[in-house]
């Protein structure tokens, strides 16, 4: 985890796009991140690129492209920010490696695992670092928690673990949005806040490959048969089980459960912390029932962690860390692609079983 930037480098970052995710990393985090500086933005027209150059309050820092290649022929650019829809970001990606630029991009990677594949590839290939914007990740409370994970006397094996994240999405985003749009983000749910979800699994698992997964029945789609609601059990061969789910048709809810052999880790803010400035989770230790079974006997330790930053601006930081290690001569770190195609295959898992009745896919790693 980066504590503080590199001492007077600068990180000249593009934005491929003027899209809302865009505007809130731009409003929120970029203006306040040590060491990167957002220098251009690009949209499908100059007039777009300019308005949100404007709305952002960035004029006189960034300049204004009327297309994406534009931006990317910007010798002055080190890396990109692509939140475009999965269906369109792929050939972006692969663009932007083309030009050595290095690449922050939204969630999920892309729609097929040939794609996903195509865009890894692309990016090891050209030596550029590649990220995707899972920012709970990059949360000291991620690092807090791996450690009492990995305390084989404090939480035993790790077991289980149990996920879901619903957020009450109107009629007008079940139709309108990109996340309702088959062709843009066509996994619905499931690519955006469920992947958050697998993301808990494969972090709590140390990122070991399932051996099977499987959706659950009662699947929800809109009109053009985009995930609205779903969910699935995950297995592994040493007996490991993961379920989630998620949905855009409930309260606001953030909820998993990480279950080992002594204790168990909880929290009810697992992606977005509720508060800015502090966070925090429970470890459970063992316990059972007692005065008749009436009561449970078990300790609930809340451990705190105080943030002095926000989770994204440290995802930034760590991001340009990684960039500032390759200008010095070390390789692209590829931790985090190799979490993103994981991720992303265990995403594109679960659809496939949806689309086949919910049977069982034997999980390619």
């Amino acid at each position: 985890m980066t504590e503080t930037s590199s001492s007077g480098r600068k990180l000249h970052l593009g934005i491929l796009s003027a899209a809302g995710i865009a505007k809130k990393n731009v409003r929120g985090i970029l203006k306040n991140t040590n060491g990167i500086e957002v220098v251009a933005v690009a949209a499908r027209s100059l007039d777009k690129a300019k308005a949100f150059i404007k709305e952002t309050g960035i004029e006189g820092k960034a300049k204004a492209y009327g297309s994406y290649d534009e931006l990317l022929d910007d010798a002055n650019i080190h890396a990109v920010y692509i939140p475009l829809p999965a269906g369109l970001r792929p050939q972006w990606v692969k663009k932007a490696a083309a030009k050595g630029k290095h690449v922050l991009g939204e969630k999920p990677v892309a729609l097929t695992n040939k794609e996903t594949e195509e865009l890894i590839s692309a990016c090891r290939e050209a030596g550029v670092q590649y990220m995707d914007g899972t920012m709970w990740l990059h949360n000291p409370r991620a690092h807090y928690m791996k450690e009492i994970i990995s305390n084989k006397k404090l939480f035993g094996e790790p077991k289980s673990v149990t996920t879901c994240f619903y957020m009450a999405a109107d009629e007008d985003f079940k139709k309108n949005d990109v996340r309702a749009k088959k062709d843009l983000d066509g996994l619905g749910c499931l690519g955006d806040i469920g992947w958050y979800c697998l993301t808990v699994t494969l972090f709590a698992f140390n990122y070991d490959a399932p051996s099977q997964v499987q959706a659950h029945i009662g699947a929800k789609f809109n009109d053009e048969g985009v995930p609205m609601h779903c969910g699935a059990t995950l297995t592994w061969a040493d007996g490991r089980q993961a379920m989630f789910d998620c949905g855009f048709d409930q309260n606001f809810t953030q909820l998993a459960n990480v279950g080992g052999s002594e204790s168990f880790i909880q929290w009810t803010d697992f992606c977005i912390p509720t508060k800015e400035d502090s966070c925090e989770f429970s470890v459970v230790g063992p316990g059972g029932l007692s005065d008749l079974d009436t009561r449970i006997n078990q300790d609930n330790e809340v451990k705190k962690v105080y943030l002095d930053r926000p989770q994204e601006t440290r995802m930034w930081e760590d991001f340009a860390e990684c960039i500032y290690a390759i200008q010095d001569g070390k390789k692209p770190d590829d931790h985090w692609p190799s979490i993103s195609e994981l991720t992303s295959k265990c995403v594109l898992a679960v659809a496939e079983s949806i689309e086949n009745g919910c049977k069982v896919v034997e999980f390619k790693a």
